[in-house]
């Protein structure tokens, strides 16, 4: 009986020891980095969406005569109304669900609701308002869903980009006058009053001169973020406190040197990587589901730059230059996705350079040169959205 106890004893603690072990690997393999590897993979030229098995859908919006529509930075849903972000003339353009033009918010003064340089923009669903920041006066102005202004706060930072959290807003701040290394990421109360700030890695110094980083929500309510000039993409936790590296984006040959530090000039920074063995950073990050499309740009090593576009799913990496339809019109990279679906916008300027380019004498399918044909005759700018 006393050696049957002996041997249940020892039992016992076997099996405690491995149930530990177990364990701590478990939470170790939970710290790795997942990473997608960039490799040799050959690059398509370009990916038409066919219109069946990608349900590629099209929505004319209703231009008026003194409507230019050029390059979208985003775009939102807020309600059944379409929001638009044109960061080139600074203006917000909101549709209805008819997609007919209901309001223009556009550049014009320094006074209460006039703004001078649009830096980014929010939709905030659950107050059903959108929220601008104007880099130049350094405020935050709310309008409603019908572009009626409501109310602005005067800050004295600046902002990248924003995203709102409950009651909380996360925003991108990239800019210093000493050029040491600004690159954080604030934490405001809903009046933009800054109550945290949180670092990214050293390295990240190099996106002060990147476009501006998305905040991301995914189905899961994890909010990520992105370094454009980097490889690593960040999740943050439910407190707002701590940014833990989750994703590596693995470009063969990348390595990161001492010359590649805070510029002020975008060409400067590509002549450093020229004459370093970096070999690509990501410009963009659309998360669906499983599924993740990025863009990037790659360098061989030279001033040349190619901007690549790469879907990762089912573990399988697809890398193409760009998206077409109809036979050659080419289609942005996505601005956003809702309900599994990718939207991006075909402005009228990019058709019209389409045009005098002569591509419009190519193989098109009859639904896109019906398309090109109304554009030139009224000015439309699209809405194109397609499932991957």
């Amino acid at each position: 009986m006393h050696d049957f106890k002996r041997l249940l004893f020892l039992c016992l603690l076997v099996f405690g020891v491995l149930s530990i072990s177990s364990c701590s690997k478990s939470k170790g393999s939970t710290q790795d980095i997942n990473s997608v590897v960039i490799g040799a993979e050959k690059v398509m030229k370009s990916w038409d969406l066919d219109f069946e098995k990608n349900d590629v859908q099209i929505y004319p919006l209703s231009n008026n005569d003194d409507l230019l529509i050029s390059n979208v930075q985003h775009m939102d849903f807020l309600g059944s109304n379409a929001v638009l972000f044109d960061n080139r003339i600074h203006q917000i353009l909101i549709f209805n669900s008819s997609y007919e033009l209901i309001k223009r918010i556009e550049s014009k003064g320094e006074g209460p609701g006039e703004f001078k340089f649009l830096e980014c923009f929010f939709v905030d669903k659950e107050k059903n308002e959108i929220v601008v920041y104007d880099s130049r006066l350094f405020k935050f102005l709310t309008y409603d869903a019908k572009g009626q202004f409501i109310k602005e706060k005067k800050v004295e930072y600046f902002a990248r980009d924003l995203f709102k959290v409950g009651d909380k807003w996360l925003i991108n701040n990239a800019w210093s006058d000493d050029k040491s290394n600004p690159y954080q990421i604030f934490v405001a109360d809903e009046n933009f009053e800054i109550f945290n700030k949180l670092k990214v890695q050293d390295k990240s110094i190099v996106s002060t001169i990147a476009n501006p980083a998305s905040f991301i929500e995914t189905d899961a309510n994890d909010i990520i973020f992105y370094e454009p000039l980097s490889d690593t993409v960040y999740q943050l936790n439910s407190s707002f406190d701590k940014l833990t590296p989750f994703l590596l984006f693995d470009f063969q040959g990348l390595e990161y040197t001492e010359d590649l530090l805070y510029s002020s000039r975008i060409r400067e920074f590509i002549d450093k990587v020229g004459r370093g063995k970096y070999k690509g950073w990501v410009r963009g990050l659309l998360i669906n589901s499983d599924d993740m499309l990025f863009q990037f740009y790659e360098t061989n090593g030279s001033k040349k730059l190619e901007n690549v576009m790469a879907l990762y799913q089912a573990e399988q990496l697809k890398l193409f230059s760009q998206f077409t339809i109809g036979g050659g019109l080419k289609v942005f990279y996505p601005k956003l996705i809702k309900d599994g679906r990718y939207y991006s916008v075909l402005s009228s300027e990019v058709i019209e350079n389409f045009r005098e380019e002569g591509l419009e004498e190519k193989n098109l399918s009859l639904r896109v040169s019906e398309l090109i044909k109304n554009a030139k005759n009224n000015g439309y700018t699209y809405i194109v959205s397609f499932k991957l």
